[in-house]
């Protein structure tokens, strides 16, 4: 893995990230969903493929007005950036 400066991004608070809705929440609340789910190939009993959910992504607007993703993964949360570099 590289390093990389971080140069050019834009700081993101913990707050800014926290107005998402998590998957439990949006369907026990009925809250906005998420713009991608995450999902894991699995067998089932009888060897056929399902697909377990794991976390979902849902787009974020920051003050300044870019766009980023929030990606949860259960306890595990990542900010996404599109690069542009």
């Amino acid at each position: 893995m590289t390093e990389e400066t971080l140069e050019g991004y834009e700081e993101v608070s913990l707050e800014e990230t926290n107005n998402e809705k998590t998957t439990e929440n949006v369907e026990k609340k009925g809250g906005t969903r998420p713009e991608f789910r995450v999902v894991q190939p699995d067998k089932d009993q009888n060897g056929n493929t399902v697909y377990r959910s794991v976390g979902a992504m849902w787009k974020q607007v920051s003050k300044n007005g870019n766009e980023f993703y929030v990606l949860k993964i259960g306890e595990l949360r990542l900010l996404v950036f599109r690069n542009n570099q």
